[in-house]
């Protein structure tokens, strides 16, 4: 019995004393510490903040972008709007003196048909108006801003008055400050001297202090004469 324990207890001791071929446990990384809560916040702020402002940045530079390019454009169309029309004569100002109704001009006008002047207290109708108006009725219409278009057809010229009433024609039917007219040399009234005078073209358009003669009814130039000075008061002179 005694050999069997003794035998029994050096087996215990071999498989303490033998080498472990069990695998060690593997090494466990200690955490990485992470940011405080209140520092990615704040950073997180920082970065929404920063975008912000380039949005408004560039929507800042895209208005006023549009701004500059609004503003050229309005600079060119008024600039554009001052010019001259093609062909037209200027004459200095012989004032706006009102004379009796019926009576003539104390002072020969300086252009034909007149721009300025002296004139009647009251407006010739607007619109087209086929029979001859007297000049002094006329520059009275100049004056409040009108624009008077002359034709002189000593043998009669009815396709260019259809052309001429076709230009103007919207004007009309927007009530503008435009007359049609003819102008003829041999007009009087009583047997009195002749009303008016040649005006040395078929056509003549006519506004304040402005003359343009046409030999034919050209659309793009009387609608640009029109549009450049119908509706400017010149009451000052």
């Amino acid at each position: 019995m005694a050999k069997r324990k003794s035998t029994a207890q050096a087996a215990s001791a071999a498989r303490r004393d033998a080498p472990s071929t069990a695998a060690p446990a593997a090494a466990v990384a200690p955490p990485t510490p992470s940011a405080p809560a209140g520092r990615r916040d704040k950073a997180e702020l920082r970065a929404t903040a920063a975008r912000k402002r380039q949005r408004q940045t560039l929507l800042i530079a895209l208005a006023g972008g549009a701004i500059l390019l609004l503003l050229a454009v309005f600079i060119v169309v008024n600039l554009r709007g001052r010019q001259p029309v093609a062909g037209e004569e200027t004459f200095a100002s012989q004032g706006n003196l009102h004379i009796a109704l019926g009576s003539v001009s104390p002072v020969a006008y300086n252009s034909m048909p007149p721009t300025s002047g002296p004139h009647y207290e009251n407006l010739a109708a607007w619109g087209n108006q086929p029979q001859p108006i007297r000049y002094e009725h006329l520059v009275h219409n100049l004056e409040d801003g009108g624009v008077v278009v002359y034709y002189q057809c000593p043998d009669g010229c009815p396709e260019v008055i259809t052309e001429l009433e076709t230009v103007l024609e919207p004007y009309f039917a927007q009530g503008r400050n435009v007359v049609l007219t003819v102008n003829d040399p041999t007009w009087t009234l009583g047997g009195s001297q002749p009303l008016h005078q040649d005006m040395g073209a078929p056509i003549m358009l006519t506004a304040w202090r402005k003359r343009l003669p046409l030999q034919t009814a050209d659309a793009e130039t009387i609608r640009a004469f029109v549009d450049r000075y119908e509706g400017i008061d010149h009451h000052r002179g």
